[in-house]
């Protein structure tokens, strides 16, 4: 009789036990989640500044940038909202992109997939305390941005290696103040 119980229980068990530790909550949201995106709340806000890239012709481009950064979807979603108008002439956009920050509780990794002048990147960001950084990769070059913030304000570089990271060139760099 015993041995009846121990089967059953031990699927049981083995169930439970594959089962993600970040079940939901009472109100049906994925735990691990949820703390995975409160873990950028350092981000969200309205932020407005100045910056700089070179652009593939060699020149400097000065630009003013806005980013607005929210939380959509039940707070699982982040949005990351960007617009750049040239430095000399306001009137002109320079660059428009739109990201979505997620995270998946099952692989355990963040997702940025960003959308900007007709191209699409997904890869896996790096977050740290008040940071966060994503790369990317093509056969010839990567490209790598490193973001920090403080309370108020948001510095980012941009840098491209074509040796496989031993040495890295600036090629971009904003920052950034919070409006809110």
């Amino acid at each position: 009789m015993k041995s009846r119980l121990l089967i059953p229980l031990a699927c049981l068990l083995l169930l439970l036990a594959s089962t993600p530790a970040s079940a939901a909550s009472s109100a049906g949201e994925p735990l691990s989640q949820a703390e995975a995106m409160r873990r950028l709340s350092f981000m969200i806000g309205a932020w407005a500044g100045t910056g700089w890239t070179i652009l593939p012709s060699g020149a400097r481009q000065e630009f003013l940038q806005t980013e607005w950064i929210r939380y959509q979807a039940g707070d699982l979603v982040i949005s990351v909202e960007g617009q750049g108008r040239d430095k000399a002439d306001p009137r002109t956009i320079v660059d428009s992109a739109l990201a979505v920050i997620n995270y998946n509780d099952v692989t355990g990794k963040y997702r940025w997939e960003a959308f900007s002048r007709g191209f699409v990147t997904t890869v896996e960001p790096v977050v740290g305390d008040h940071r966060f950084e994503w790369s990317l990769q093509t056969p010839t070059f990567t490209t790598r941005y490193t973001l920090t913030f403080t309370d108020t304000a948001w510095h980012e570089i941009g840098e491209t290696s074509v040796d496989g990271g031993q040495s890295w060139r600036q090629n971009f760099q904003m920052d950034l103040r919070r409006l809110y």
